[in-house]
């Protein structure tokens, strides 16, 4: 969706797990390569009603009902663990913007090498709310950038997100396609049963440091977060004056 900057609807959020529950047992893949076109990977969930993640879109549900949303993100927390513990490892090929919820689909992925001219971050943070698992960053990049990152909504270049920890690898642009294949490459020359196993003994670490209850606790606060009015006037203004408005009244607001 290069042209919605590949926004995750709930369609695609279908089509992608369906995707790799396609290959899931297939013994001829043994890694898998998550990439966009376009100046984005991805710009976040979807802001319109029609391809809105979960069942009440804010712009005409007044009031929202708590716990109807709260079922809502958290089966959007369970959709982000089925990829977390997807056996397989998943590459992560990030070529532009990586923003606010995308910050999940870069999470759930093993390895991330990106272009330098990716930035990262959750610009919607003084607004909107968190995603529920506040993209992992506890863990990955620690309790001071975490912080930083919420609090400021800043955007980070690729550079700082290396250096904290956030991705793997910075390449040159243009260099990108060939050194994520080369590394998709050498992950796949290991037998696939050993690389399942490494990715499992892995991941138990973190969910044994309570990562699971940390983003259920996550995806509460993220309800209660999306009765507050600055959550609700957002989509308002997008449903009745369109995104670029909204985006705008955010800047007068925040910037």
């Amino acid at each position: 969706r290069e042209k919605n900057l590949n926004a995750l609807s709930s369609l695609v959020l279908e089509e992608l797990e369906y995707a790799l529950n396609s290959v899931r047992s297939d013994p001829a893949v043994s890694v898998i390569v998550i990439k966009s076109k376009g100046r984005a990977f991805s710009s976040g969930y979807e802001l319109g009603g029609d391809n809105w993640v979960t069942s009440q879109y804010p712009g005409n549900a007044d009031p929202i009902d708590l716990q109807a949303d709260r079922r809502d993100i958290h089966e959007l927390v369970d959709y982000w663990m089925r990829i977390w513990r997807y056996p397989k490892p998943i590459v992560a090929q990030v070529q532009g913007d990586c923003l606010s919820g995308a910050g999940e689909l870069l999470a759930v992925c093993d390895l991330a090498i990106v272009s330098d001219r990716a930035r990262f971050g959750h610009p919607a943070a003084c607004d909107l709310g968190i995603p529920p698992s506040i993209m992992f960053w506890p863990i990955l990049i620690g309790l001071r950038k975490t912080k930083e990152l919420l609090l400021t909504s800043k955007l980070i270049d690729a550079q700082e997100a290396l250096s904290i920890g956030l991705v793997n690898e910075v390449v040159p642009h243009d260099e990108l396609e060939a050194r994520v294949q080369a590394v998709a490459a050498k992950v796949a020359k290991a037998p696939s049963d050993n690389s399942i196993l490494l990715k499992s003994i892995s991941n138990t670490w973190f969910e044994n440091m309570g990562m699971q209850q940390s983003i259920r606790t996550g995806a509460d606060i993220d309800a209660i977060y999306h009765q507050n009015r600055s959550y609700t006037d957002f989509f308002k203004t997008v449903e009745e004056e369109g995104v670029k408005a909204a985006f705008a009244k955010r800047a007068r607001l925040y910037s």
